[in-house]
């Protein structure tokens, strides 16, 4: 053991508190991305008292690594009080003013971290990193006022990340807010044209649908549209090909090729899908078997198994990298745009669309076929125009704070790397 490494035993004791007065009836579960989320499971009928409570500035982690890959599940609880499942082992840390709990968080989020609990899992049908090795895990334990400094610097990042998540998620629910209010409640403004047209220029700016703007039924739709417009499939209004599965016994890689593979993991939170630090790539010989199957910039993808309906656009980073077989692509999209089909994914009519086109029982799919019959609204030109004109702004600062994040995010991993030279 380095001489300024530690182990972590004599610094955190397990904790088994039971659920038995009911007192607590927040239920959660720890993903592999090191958060406490809400649990899935289905607890009709169950007994809650059995549940484990989890109680603030405590640790929860799930001992079973065989089924997350090659992260460990394991999370500090900041918030209220929770419960999660008998599954799961909670521990504090015995002297916080010895030991850190926001310190030793940030040991775990370290990649080193989840290759060593890997590393040291065992057991035949599934593999185990139990509390003996929770215990014998190595670290830096520095001074407290060090580790008070080390966390104010992460969280000082961490939290910027969050601002500009935050801004981008308001832009996205404008934008979103703009696309329900003129092409699902059809009060798009009336054009200067469309006002004389009708011999009332008064109406130039005003809402259609409201203002009497004309409407026409529409069979497949089964309701009123603006006069003019039409509805098409989606296959009509641009390519829809799948991704490709890697090659048997090929496997990514993480370090940096000129060839970045797109899973569904990596479309990300937001509108576009940007490259970053955490998507793995393939190595130039895969490549040339599945050289076919990429994405080019601007094209649509969509998530068609397991997380299905995921939509994202490919930001120009992403410009010819490979896409997962779990996604398809629209791309040579002609009478709309990218951006309007974006938003009409996630409008009343997209998810509609959508629930009615997933197959299969507890394993959904989305066929390409089933994609293609889309139904999708076809605005007039200068409608469409005028749309693309109004969040253009909105997609620039999108795409600012996007690579923001992918930059704070690089400095927060080199934080966590120098972690054992800080602490020195």
């Amino acid at each position: 053991m380095r001489s300024n490494y530690k182990k972590l035993g004599p610094y955190i004791r397990q904790v088994v508190v039971k659920n038995k007065s009911l007192e607590v009836d927040k239920l959660l579960g720890v993903s592999i991305t090191k958060e406490f989320i809400p649990s899935i499971a289905n607890t009709v009928g169950t007994d809650m008292s059995k549940y484990k409570i989890v109680r603030t500035n405590q640790f929860a982690y799930g001992p079973v690594t065989s089924r997350n890959g090659d992260k460990i599940s394991v999370a500090l609880l900041k918030d209220e009080d929770c419960i999660i499942s008998t599954s799961y082992t909670v521990f504090e840390i015995i002297d916080t003013n010895k030991l850190l709990p926001e310190y030793l968080m940030m040991w775990f989020r370290r990649p080193e971290f989840d290759r060593y609990a890997r590393h040291m899992s065992h057991g035949s049908v599934r593999e185990l990193f139990g509390w003996e090795e929770m215990c014998d895990v190595e670290l830096p334990v520095p001074s407290p006022e060090k580790q008070r400094k080390i966390v104010k610097e992460y969280h000082t990042i961490v939290n910027r990340i969050k601002l500009n998540e935050q801004l981008n998620r308001k832009l996205e629910e404008t934008a979103q807010a703009i696309y329900k209010q003129w092409f699902v409640d059809f009060e798009f403004p009336i054009s200067a044209k469309y006002a004389a047209a009708i011999g009332k220029p008064e109406l130039e700016g005003k809402p259609y649908k409201s203002s009497g703007g004309e409407m026409e039924y529409n069979d497949e739709l089964d309701q009123e549209i603006p006069k003019g417009w039409d509805v098409s499939s989606l296959g009509d209004l641009g390519t829809i090909k799948g991704g490709k599965r890697l090659p048997k016994g090929e496997t990514l890689v993480p370090e940096k090729t000129e060839y970045p593979y797109i899973k569904v993991a990596d479309l990300g939170k937001f509108k576009y899908t940007i490259l970053n630090q955490g998507f793995e790539y393939l190595p130039e010989n895969v490549r040339q078997k599945i050289s076919r199957y990429i994405v080019s910039a601007g094209d649509l993808v969509i998530s068609i198994v397991g997380t299905i309906g995921i939509v994202r656009i490919i930001h120009d980073s992403l410009d010819k990298a490979n896409l997962t077989e779990n996604c398809a692509k629209v791309t040579k999209i002609k009478k709309i745009t990218a951006d309007y089909l974006y938003h009409y994914f996630y409008s009343r009519y997209g998810q509609n669309e959508l629930k009615m086109r997933i197959v299969g029982g507890v394993q959904g799919k989305l066929p390409l076929y089933n994609i293609a019959s889309f139904s999708v609204i076809c605005p007039g030109f200068k409608e469409i125009e005028l749309f693309i004109k109004m969040i253009e702004k909105i997609n620039v600062n999108q795409k600012t704070h996007l690579r923001e994040v992918v930059s704070l995010e690089d400095m927060r991993r080199v934080l966590l790397a120098k972690m054992t030279q800080m602490a020195a």
